[in-house]
């Protein structure tokens, strides 16, 4: 494919207002200006064309425009500033939300942009994101599942960006969900793509650069930069110093703070309402429940649906369910006993139910507050009560150990006053005796007990006669070789030893799943996944997105585990060094040379670019 043919599909590939423009009928008007002002020759003519070509196609960026035009028209310094101005002017300027600052271009090399046409081509800019938001919305009513469009509009919206090729996309739209695609048809795919280039024809999508928040390459450079130009004598500002570390809540003990909000709640809490107190509560979160079900657009006439719609939000009124279980439950699919809600959508109500939560519960706050005072007061005279008590537990093991130090000295026996008397015990009740035997009984001299109700006697077994001796061995033979006769080699006839076995090395079966993968990659497999680094951390996002289908739960451990790989571990380090004023790739450069895992400059903004996408 020559250079015209690339140009000419760039030029093909332009926003429709931009198109419009350049091929209307004040086109050539605007053309034959500026070569009757600028006097061009005819042969020269064609220059000009490519040179417009190119400048709306952007391959000739504005600040090179002067230093084209001297290379092409061999124009001295003063004749191409001219018509430099006179392009810019008049064809230029009405681009000037598609090709940038035209207007500051013709100041700097001395123009006055009032001088030239006042008239602008009116271009819509859109991110991204709102771009295949409207494109899964309008176009693609076939799928109704809200994963299955929440991951859709993730993949229209890395091709409108830019970081996935058609061929890659088509790959994602009709790969099988089970494997990290959406399972379209070929044809459903095509016209889906087909959505998109129509959108990019008659927008213009917005490429910007990441938030300033994150610290890339450019801006770390930026900054060392503005610090090594800064006048020698004047102090750096100082860092604020780190705030402290918050202490662990102790819940316990009762401090002075404590003593003081319990006085301040005995004054302003209200009696205690009980039964009714209860039942008002209940009654504000039934119509709390109604109202935000009725605001909810979520009314359905599925009286099994509409209940299960209430149960959720009334869960959380009630604060059964806390925020991410409730999140979880509003994305999960119907056929799992979920509401199957978009994660926008499930959002936003929560927020509602959120707002309602506060009003709904001040009545049964004061109530808890009250119960939280009479707690206190309890724990306190507890304590109180605990402290006397171990107390006098001590004075009395001191007065044990005082008689019993004083009970081994004579002297001090002797000076001590005398003690009390014990009372007299009572005298113990005799035991009671076994009554006497009647003189008139007979007496048996035989044992009355029949033979065969009798123990066995005990008989004492033989001793095991000793073992005879064992004869002793036969005296050897020795057989002395005759001359000239060949004798075999005799074997003495012994016990063989067991020998050696070598038993095979058996792996161990390590069982990997989808998080774990996730945890385990390594900066060569994020390489592997795919040449350019943006596609590889797309890839990385169709993996999570999978687990987000499953639950929220799932979404969160993957997104914990692709932040322990060493992928993000790095990009983490990376970024701390340039924090501490060392550039991008001076840091980069070290972990090199220090055959450290590094990432290249553009896998560092493609892992930034992904962190800031899993952000909630």
């Amino acid at each position: 494919m020559t250079n015209a043919d690339v140009l000419q599909q760039k030029l093909a590939a332009l926003p429709e207002p931009v198109q419009d423009y350049l091929y209307s009928e004040q086109a050539g008007d605007l053309n034959e200006k500026i070569i009757t002002r600028n006097k061009l020759p005819e042969g020269q003519e064609p220059i000009l064309f490519m040179l417009l070509r190119e400048l709306f196609v952007k391959d000739v960026p504005l600040p090179r425009l002067v230093v084209e035009i001297k290379g092409r028209f061999n124009f001295d310094d003063a004749r191409a500033r001219q018509l430099a101005v006179d392009i810019a002017g008049f064809r230029l300027l009405p681009l000037d939300k598609w090709l940038g600052d035209v207007d500051g271009t013709i100041r700097s090399l001395g123009g006055n942009p009032a001088q030239y046409p006042d008239f602008r081509v009116k271009i819509e800019h859109r991110t991204a994101e709102a771009a295949a938001q409207d494109i899964v919305n309008e176009s693609i009513t076939e799928v109704a599942d809200p994963s299955a469009q929440s991951r859709l509009r993730g993949v229209v919206e890395s091709f409108l960006a830019g970081v996935r090729t058609e061929e890659q996309t088509k790959d994602v739209l009709t790969r099988p969900r089970k494997i990290g695609g959406l399972g379209f048809d070929p044809k459903a795919a095509d016209r889906v793509l087909e959505e998109a280039r129509e959108e990019t024809r008659s927008v213009v999508i917005d490429r910007g650069a990441p938030p300033a928040a994150q610290p890339t390459a450019a801006g770390v450079a930026a900054a060392n930069i503005a610090k090594a130009a800064a006048p020698a004598g004047e102090p750096e500002p100082s860092a604020p110093p780190p705030a402290p570390a918050k202490p662990k809540d102790d819940f316990s003990t009762i401090k002075p703070e404590d003593e003081a909000e319990i006085a301040r709640l005995k004054e302003v809490t209200l009696p205690a309402k009980g039964v009714e107190q209860a039942d008002e509560t209940a009654r504000r979160i039934e119509a709390s429940i109604d109202e935000i079900y009725q605001a909810s657009g979520l009314k359905t006439e599925d009286e099994a649906m509409a209940k299960r719609i209430k149960t959720v939000i009334g869960n959380r009124l009630r604060d059964v369910r806390d925020q991410m279980e409730t999140l979880e439950i509003m994305v999960q699919p119907k056929e799992l006993g979920g509401l199957g809600m978009s994660q926008d959508g499930a959002r936003a109500l929560l927020n509602v139910i959120q707002s309602k939560l506060k009003s709904v519960h001040d009545e049964h706050a004061v109530q808890v507050m009250t119960e939280k005072t009479e707690w206190v007061e309890k724990e306190k005279a507890q304590k109180v009560e605990g402290e006397a008590r171990e107390k006098q537990e001590d004075l009395s093991d001191l007065e044990r150990l005082y008689s019993s130090i004083v009970s081994k000295s004579k002297k001090a026996m002797k000076n001590a006053p005398p003690s009390p008397m014990p009372a007299p015990a009572a005298p113990a009740a005799p035991a009671p005796s076994a009554p006497p035997v009647p003189p008139n009984l007979p007496i048996a001299t035989t044992n009355p007990v029949p033979p065969e109700l009798r123990a066995p006697a005990v008989v004492p077994l033989p001793a095991p006669p000793a073992p005879a001796p064992r004869p002793a061995a036969p005296p050897l033979t020795i057989v002395r070789p005759t001359p000239g006769v060949a004798v075999m080699p005799q074997v003495q006839g012994s016990v063989d030893a067991p020998k050696p076995r070598m038993d095979d090395v058996k792996p161990v079966a390590r069982v990997t799943g989808p998080v774990e993968e996730l945890r385990a990659i390594t900066i060569v497999d994020f390489r592997r996944l795919s040449k350019e680094p943006a596609e590889a951390a797309a890839r990385i996002k169709d993996k999570i997105d999978v687990l987000a289908e499953q639950s929220y739960t799932r979404r969160n451990e993957a997104i914990a585990a692709w932040g322990a790989s060493e992928v993000v571990r790095t990009y983490l380090e990376l970024m701390g060094e340039g924090l501490n004023g060392i550039p991008l790739k001076d840091a980069i450069a070290a972990r090199q040379a220090a055959r450290k895992p590094h990432l290249t400059p553009e896998e560092f903004q493609a892992v930034g670019a992904l962190s800031r996408q899993l952000r909630y």
